[in-house]
């Protein structure tokens, strides 16, 4: 039984293995491909420690559930170590991000995450058998939360830096620069200049190597503060750096991302059909970017990230893993329900 059971996490574990690198490469912002990478972290913590998996003896399904429910709690605490690494990096990145850009609300997410994180660690260390069953239950589900919350966000980090090491093709006709914030006196920003230069070089570097040019769509409406749209800013500094006009097309309407792209592709199809995009944006924005192109009927676009200095990209970073999981409500919920079955069982 005890080598029947090797077999099948094994099994298991790369056919999972197997079907991400399969589906990574079909589409590699693809969200099933978090879901995969969350499985195999299972799985493989699965057959490294099955001893840990001590199923009682009475056999009994609701026996079999709480032994597997204790070993992913073990589980969760050893995924604890990898994790407070990464919050001890994003604690000291958000408190040189304050010091050098402001105290606004939004340089706090990192800080606030953290903390958050390891209060909810601690409620959930709590150990069981001395409260009520009803809590004891509550517990049980808290701890299985933890551990898929967990899995889940090592998996969009992971899946977000491996997004960054495709190599984009030099085939494109048309590159949407994603826009962000610019200055009160219509400048671009450090952030959003990175994402144009990185279009320039990449459509320097595809003229180059295949002699095929590629036109701008800079992409942004304007904003409350600002004097002028985000995408006409991009587009002075594409002209003011050796584009010429019938190379730019900027779009002026858009107030986020999906809209940058649901906007952008409408000039894009009015000036070709079937043409192939890149989307320019920040590295740590290349995986939602990619995930809402898909969303929003260009299946095809690559995404190229700019680089961001390094104390912005964690912070950052986070605001994109949770708006990820906010796009994808339904499988969360649905593994809370499976979780709350399994907790009272």
């Amino acid at each position: 039984m005890t080598v029947l059971i090797d077999i099948i996490l094994i099994s298991v574990s790369l056919a999972v293995i197997a079907a991400l690198f399969i589906s990574f490469r079909a589409d590699p912002y693809a969200y099933r491909n978090i879901v995969l990478l969350s499985l195999f972290i299972l799985t493989t913590a699965m057959i490294i420690g099955r001893s840990a998996l001590n199923l009682r003896s009475s056999g009994e399904m609701g026996d079999i559930f709480h032994s597997m429910a204790f070993f992913l709690w073990d589980f969760s605490r050893v995924l604890f170590i990898p994790i407070s690494f990464i919050c001890l990096f994003l604690c000291i990145s958000n408190i040189v991000l304050l010091k050098r850009e402001g105290f606004r609300r939004s340089n706090f997410i990192g800080l606030v995450i953290s903390a958050a994180y390891l209060i909810v660690l601690n409620m959930a260390w709590r150990p069981l058998n001395e409260m009520p069953p009803a809590v004891n239950d509550l517990m049980i589900f808290l701890r299985l939360m933890l551990c898929y919350g967990e899995c889940t966000f090592l998996s969009i980090f992971l899946t977000g830096l491996a997004v960054l090491k495709i190599a984009p093709h030099y085939d494109r006709d048309y590159a949407i620069i994603l826009g962000c914030s610019i200055s009160k006196k219509g400048k671009v920003r450090p952030l959003l200049k990175g994402r144009v230069n990185r279009a320039i070089r990449f459509a320097w570097e595809q003229e180059t190597i295949t002699g095929k040019t590629v036109k701008y769509v800079p992409s942004g409406g304007q904003g409350k503060d600002e004097p002028m749209s985000e995408g006409s800013a991009m587009e002075m500094y594409l002209l003011s750096h050796s584009a010429e006009d019938y190379e730019v097309f900027p779009e002026k309407r858009s107030v986020n991302t999906r809209e940058n792209l649901i906007f952008s592709k409408q000039v894009i199809d009015a000036l070709k059909e079937n043409a192939k995009v890149a989307v320019v944006t920040s590295d740590f924005h290349v995986l939602r970017s990619g995930m809402l192109s898909r969303k929003t009927g260009l299946e095809n676009a690559e995404v190229i990230g700019s680089k961001t200095i390094w104390y912005f990209w964690p912070n950052a970073f986070i605001r994109e893993i949770i708006a990820i999981a906010a796009m994808n409500l339904k499988v969360h919920i649905a593994v809370a329900l499976l979780c709350g079955v399994i907790a009272v069982l």
